[in-house]
């Protein structure tokens, strides 16, 4: 039962933390970081309100759903979000997350009103760590701005970022995945207003090995049970930079995940 519950946060915490299972900050990560374009290091290092959605199907036959609104702050890091769509994340409806000790602390409201805190990574945006390399493919009409379009991909360890969850070497077959991105950069200010995410990939690999450790599958047997692969891609949209923002952490009665899920 302890296994299984686990391997649901895992679930969660891809779902809502993450982006994707991929935020461990190493020296590694953070040299390459350096070497990024300046827009780049200006919207990791910024703060700004968001909007996330979903786009799911293939071009010219997507359907596009805002799902979460929130806003961040860098340095020191602190965070909330809020579900604004039906079709969200279902076991939670607002998060606020902090930096705590190098580490960072999430505090997550469920539908039912309790809150339950989590302790994790302090969270980045897609492709933060990874040594991107991109390619201006053109430009496009975005809300009334002419932007450029840069394309770039990277690849995630999803069996090693399960294994680090757990705590302990669960999936010992590797597992990987590739997240294709295109980054939307106004010109006439230098600055970053929209980033699309492939998580396909990313997804079809993350369901399978969470089969292969709940259910003792092979690679390959979790890749047969685990082959739905409609196209799923996330939108971030920079609403606002505000280097003044505050986000004020609630002091609210928190439950354990464990009580949580029992109380469900």
């Amino acid at each position: 039962m302890k296994r299984k519950v686990l391997l649901v946060l895992f679930v969660v915490s891809c779902t809502i933390l993450l982006p994707g299972c991929d935020r461990q900050e190493t020296e590694q990560a953070q040299d390459q970081e350096a070497q990024q374009p300046a827009w780049l290091e200006d919207f990791y290092t910024a703060s700004y309100e968001y909007r996330k959605s979903n786009i799911i199907g293939e071009n010219g036959d997507e359907e596009e759903t805002p799902i979460i609104e929130g806003k961040r702050i860098s340095s020191p890091y602190k965070e909330y979000m809020k579900v604004i769509q039906p079709g969200g994340p279902g076991a939670w409806s607002e998060m606020y997350s902090y930096e705590n000790g190098g580490k960072a602390s999430n505090i997550i409201k469920s539908v039912s009103g309790d809150w339950v805190k989590q302790e994790t990574e302090v969270g980045h945006p897609y492709g933060y760590g990874a040594d991107l390399e991109f390619t201006k493919t053109g430009t496009v009409d975005y809300n009334n701005i002419v932007c450029d379009v840069y394309t770039t991909e990277y690849t995630v360890d999803i069996a090693e970022a399960m294994n680090s969850f757990a705590g302990t070497e669960l999936i010992t077959e590797p597992v990987t995945a590739v997240v294709p991105q295109e980054y939307y950069v106004n010109p006439d200010t230098n600055q970053l207003v929209c980033v699309i995410t492939d998580i396909t990939d990313k997804n079809s690999k993350q369901a399978m090995v969470v089969s292969m450790a709940n259910q003792g599958l092979t690679l390959e047997e979790a890749a047969e049970q685990c082959d739905d692969n409609e196209k799923f891609r996330e939108k971030l949209e920079i609403l606002s930079y505000d280097d003044s923002m505050t986000i004020d952490i609630p002091n609210v009665d928190i439950l354990s995940a464990e009580d949580l899920m029992s109380a469900e």
